[in-house]
């Protein structure tokens, strides 16, 4: 695999393969069927993690410790020609040990009899239709597709693993009572037996369940699921939307694709010198133009088609006219039923959608419903839709393309984390209901869009207040603040890619030499610390026990006797295999050489022939070290724990100076810790944030946040406004008279945010308190305020994760109140700087009752909600 992987993307392929291990058991040893699915929002990367997953099932995996499946058969199922043939690009991009010849695209030219082991093929239902060739006896054509399906189905030596994308699609009930294409391939048709194994990849899951759920044929097993939040917190979706929507009713459909091509023409600009300045490869934005269908009866007319030419010709001229720079072929379109489109001056080309991405030659797509649904476009940086207002469950589909990152990751400018949408025609309640869904302030009624952190309408951009003094960011930059560590942490993993990246960047030479140096110290103490144990251990490795059981005719028992065979390179192979998995190939294998590199060196010294060098007992030595009676893999990890420490607390400040591109590696590293680790707050230089509600009407804005409007003032975010607690506790603050400037601490934990890392359960999870407020009373200080209400269901860890962060830093603080109660329009807090109220807060169940009893009991006044919120 070419790309690392989000932690949860490698969660979810971790729980793919435990699945589809259990899966391949149950079919071959009890001939059960399962079915499950991965549900993820959009632009979580579910291609990647599905090639993770069939790249380990074809070739196996040390980094999921899984062999490979030498009976593997891979359909993938989709329902669009388009989009496998931009799946299959994806696979050999990202999965370097599938052969592109392994990627099979399957049509009616397939005339083996089966489908072959450690193969993908993929095929889509319209290539199964009734009068299709592919399920056809012809002359030329002996095994139809439902034949070649049975037998692959049938051979005992064989596993076949159906993956169906965009899972909902084809799973819909037919009026006619009959089953879809694709049901056909999941059940049988008849003929053919029902496949033995089905996951499905979708957003939305609910679809497939139920019609899974239907299917007796199968045991439905557990669904994958991907939390959309970690999806947001991975820099791979932008961090916001903005839509731009009229006011009044008049048309506005020049006037909007005019100001979409000044927005876009700005963001060339900004792509073109942020680009330049972090020394990497261009982006090249992309201006999506949604046309709007043919008017009814018109579809396949004349009038039709010049009506549509005239909309598309008077949106390219609005282009050219504001964007004088416009290269004289960047236009094309992806409009199903039309081919070369000739209006005016302009001759525009039909490409495929999955081709639009990679063909930098096109800077504006014309689009009706080809880039809905599966398209995969990053750099569409713009949208301006002319269609209807009622639109909006095409349009929420069609977001869930525009949130994704060009880079994968995001920037340092925040205007470049943002998309654009451009709606003339959509009336302001559609425009409420779409951006509430994709924030997920609102369930989606047709699922398909992508959930991003926030929607804006109206945007204004917030940079560092001028009115809060510089001490008081530096106070906060200052507080502890710690990363959570990784759910199954690899310290050995961690410091090879850590050495990888600080060689890379020049920040440590010899870096790999000296992670494998350092561990190679910690074996040659073990195996010194352990000579016995190892001497008998390698014994035992180099003699292999022989067993040979004689039966005589006429005997009622056997009889057997054992001898010693000398060992061969196979079998100490098989020992080293188990130290391997203990502390990682790469460890292995280089210390291998090197203990064998210094036995020849010793040979030649003693003048001796180094071809009698006994290379088989020097692997044995060393495969022994595993099956001694001492913790190999802890020391290990311990010290490669230490050193990558080492290397990035000292190399803190120059790592921070990279540009950004090198950022999100840095950031894996530091998410790839046992242990909580410190980590820096970086308060944003500039924002972008809705100066509206959904509703069009201005946000509550307060002063002295350390980001703010020219005018020192902060629009509050749609879900701050409307939280009466969080209104209340900064009225309170303001009204103290010594508040010299706040911050609301992202929600998400990131570079921007202190964050608080505890552990729940086996788990270790993040807080991210809401407020950190500074006020001066003969110097400055911070104090943490965190209104969470004790009835929601992660009062009570974060209650004792803030206590633990009081028991150890309250000395930094003013105060740490955590409010959780309301009674009479009056908060309740508990001060966690006292030692009293945080045994009592330890001592507590977790359950909702207790919780509010320790306000009850513990808490004080904190203060009353004003009217005014």
């Amino acid at each position: 695999m070419r790309f690392t992987l989000k932690d949860y993307q490698t969660e979810a392929v971790g729980k793919i393969l435990t699945t589809l291990g259990y899966a391949r058991e149950d079919w071959h040893g009890r001939q059960r069927r399962t079915a499950f699915a991965l549900s993820s929002t959009t632009g979580s990367g579910k291609t990647v993690i599905a090639a993770t997953v069939i790249e380990a099932l074809l070739h196996g995996s040390d980094e999921f410790d899984v062999e490979s499946d030498p009976s593997a058969v891979v359909l993938w199922v989709s329902k669009d020609p388009a989009l496998n043939a931009q799946t299959r690009s994806r696979f050999i991009e990202c999965a370097d040990r599938i052969p592109a010849g392994d990627l099979v695209l399957l049509d009616k030219t397939f005339a083996e009899e089966s489908l072959q082991t450690r193969t993908v093929y993929f095929i889509n239902p319209d290539k199964l239709g009734k009068s299709a060739d592919f399920v056809k006896h012809t002359d030329d054509r002996h095994v139809t597709f439902w034949e070649i399906l049975a037998n692959t189905i049938k051979d005992e030596e064989k596993t076949l693993y159906m993956i169906l994308d965009e899972a909902h699609e084809g799973m819909k009930d037919q009026s006619s009572g009959e089953q879809t294409i694709v049901q056909k391939i999941i059940n049988g048709n008849g003929e053919n037996p029902a496949v033995p194994i089905v996951w499905g990849i979708s957003a939305t899951v609910k679809r497939y369940d139920e019609a899974m759920a239907k299917a007796d044929a199968f045991t439905k097993e557990k669904n994958v699921v991907i939390d959309p939040k970690a999806v947001q917190d991975s820099g791979l979706l932008k961090n916001a939307l903005t839509l731009d929507i009229p006011d009044e009713d008049a048309e506005m459909s020049t006037t909007m694709v005019r100001d979409a091509t000044l927005d876009f023409v700005e963001m060339c600009e900004r792509w073109d010198a942020y680009c330049d300045e972090q020394g990497i490869d261009p982006v090249m934005p992309l201006l999506v133009a949604q046309i709007p269908n043919r008017t009814a009866g018109e579809k396949d007319t004349e009038k039709g088609r010049k009506e549509e030419d005239e909309i598309i010709h008077l949106v390219l001229e609005t282009i050219r006219k504001h964007w004088p720079d416009m290269p004289e072929d960047c236009v094309a379109h992806v409009l199903g039923d039309r081919a070369i489109i000739k209006v005016g001056a302009y001759e525009i080309p039909k490409v495929a959608p999955q081709d639009v991405e990679h063909d930098h030659r096109i800077r504006v797509l014309l689009a009706k419903d080809a880039v809905s649904t599966g398209w995969d476009c990053p750099r569409a940086e713009v949208l301006v839709s002319l269609r209807p207002g009622k639109e909006d469950t095409y349009v929420t589909q069609l977001l869930g393309r525009m949130v994704r990152t060009p880079l994968a990751q995001q920037t340092s400018v925040e205007r470049l984390n943002a998309a654009s949408c451009y709606l003339p025609h959509f009336d302001k309640q559609t425009a409420k209901v779409v951006a509430e869904e994709i924030m997920g302030m609102r369930e989606p009624r047709t699922g398909g869009g992508a959930a991003v952190a926030k929607v804006m309408l109206k945007p204004v951009t917030v940079t560092r207040n001028n009115d809060v003094p510089d001490e008081v960011f530096k106070v906060i930059q200052a507080l502890p603040s710690f990363a959570k560590p990784a759910a199954a942490p690899k310290p050995i993993k961690r410091i090879l890619k850590a050495a990888q990246a600080l060689a890379q960047d020049e920040l440590v030479p010899d870096a790999d030499k000296t992670a494998h140096e350092a561990m190679f110290d910690v074996l040659d103490a073990i195996t010194e610390a352990n000579q016995e144990a190892v001497e008998a251990q390698t014994k035992r490795i180099m003699t292999a026990d022989i067993r040979r059981i004689l039966a005589k005719r006429g005997e009622e028992e056997a009889t057997d006797d054992t001898s010693q065979r000398d060992v061969d390179a196979a079998t100490v192979d098989d020992a080293l295999r188990h130290l391997r998995r203990l502390i990682t190939t790469s460890v292995v294998n280089r210390y291998l050489s090197r203990n064998m590199q210094a036995a020849i060196n010793e040979a030649v010294e003693r003048g001796e022939d180094p071809s009698t060098v006994d290379i088989t007992a020097i692997r044995a030595n060393v495969a022994a070290l595993g099956l001694i009676d001492a913790d190999v893999q802890k020391s290990v990890e311990d010290a490669a724990n230490a050193l990558t420490q080492l290397w990035l607390k000292t190399k803190a400040r120059d790592i921070a100076n990279l540009p950004d591109s090198r950022q999100p590696t840095y950031r894996a590293i530091q998410d790839m810790a046992r242990e909580p680790e410190p980590v820096a707050i970086d308060i944003k230089t500039d924002e972008r944030v809705a100066s509206v509600d959904t509703d069009r009407k201005p946000l509550p804005t307060e002063s002295k946040h350390l980001l703010a409007t020219p005018d020192g003032d902060y629009p509050l975010e749609l879900k701050m406004a409307k939280n009466r607690w969080e209104r209340a506790t900064i009225k309170h603050e303001q009204a103290l008279g010594t508040l010299e400037g706040w911050y609301r601490n992202p929600s998400s934990p990131g570079k921007n945010s202190l964050r608080i890392s505890h552990k729940s359960g086996d788990n270790w999870k993040s807080v991210q308190p809401d407020f950190v407020f500074v006020h001066f009373d003969a110097e400055l200080l911070p104090s943490i305020i965190d209104p969470h209400g004790a009835h929601l269901g992660d009062s009570a860890p974060k209650l004792k994760a803030l206590a633990e962060y009081a028991d150890e830093y309250g000395d930094m603080f003013d105060r740490i109140i955590a409010v959780g109660v309301e009674r009479d329009d009056v908060l309740l807090g508990l001060d966690l700087k006292n030692s009293k109220v945080r045994r009592a807060v330890y001592e507590s169940p977790a359950d909702t009752d207790s919780i509010k009893r320790l306000y009850e009991n513990h808490g004080k006044k904190y203060t009353a909600i004003p009217p005014s919120v």
